[in-house]
Parts: structure tokens; C-alpha cells; sequence
């Protein structure tokens, strides 16, 4: 088994029916999809709302599915900050950069990047 500080690999695992190949693969596709996403909600939140509560909204299930316990929250934060154009968009967003950040880096450092 894999082993990872960010995620529950087990809790990850579990989606995919106990298909361990299938969640590294899910893995490496998530890195590559996502891995400038914390910028994207950067720049869409000071001129996309819909644009950013949609990636948020993404970001939230996708990370859930691959096993983060910590980040579905603060992307659901963002999601209701930019759905509602609330002033705590920025603070939402801040307080992703640091965790997001660690797993990205985490994925790549254990050779989840193509």
C-alpha cells in the first residue's frame, strides 16, 4: 500500500473498489488536471465567480474521492464564498494554498506526475 501524509489512501481506495492500479492512476490524472488549480482559483476569483464556485465544486468531490480528509471543506468554503460573491472569497482561498499545496507536492515527490 501506498503510503501518503495528505491523503487516506485506504479511504481513496475504497472508490475504486479495491482497485489499488486504478486509484494511482486516478492519482497521476488528478495531479496533471489539477496541479495549477490553487492559481486558476487565484485568478477566477477576481473575474469569474461562476467560473471558480464551479472548479471549487470540483475540486471539493475530486479531493474527497482520492482520500484528502482536510481539503473538501476549505474547497466547499470557496465554493459558498464565490456562489454567494461573499467578501471572504480571498480569505477561502489563502486558506487552501498551504494543504493543496502540500499534496501536490506530495504527488509529485512520490511520482504521481507524467
Amino acid at each position: 500500500m501506498i503510503e501518503f501524509e495528505t491523503l487516506n489512501v485506504e479511504q481513496g481506495v475504497r472508490y475504486t473498489n479495491d482497485n489499488l492500479d486504478l486509484y494511482k492512476t486516478i492519482l497521476v490524472s488528478f495531479y496533471e488536471d489539477y496541479k495549477d488549480a490553487f492559481i486558476k482559483l487565484t485568478q477566477l476569483s477576481n473575474n469569474d465567480l461562476e467560473s471558480c464556485h464551479i472548479l471549487a465544486h470540483s475540486l471539493k468531490g475530486t479531493t474527497a474521492i482520492i482520500g484528502s480528509e482536510q481539503l473538501p471543506p476549505l474547497f466547499y468554503a470557496i465554493e459558498t464564498a464565490a456562489k454567494e460573491n461573499s467578501t471572504e472569497l480571498a480569505t477561502c482561498i489563502e486558506a487552501v494554498k498551504e494543504p493543496f499545496s502540500a499534496m501536490i507536492n506530495e504527488l509529485k515527490a512520490k511520482g504521481f506526475s507524467e
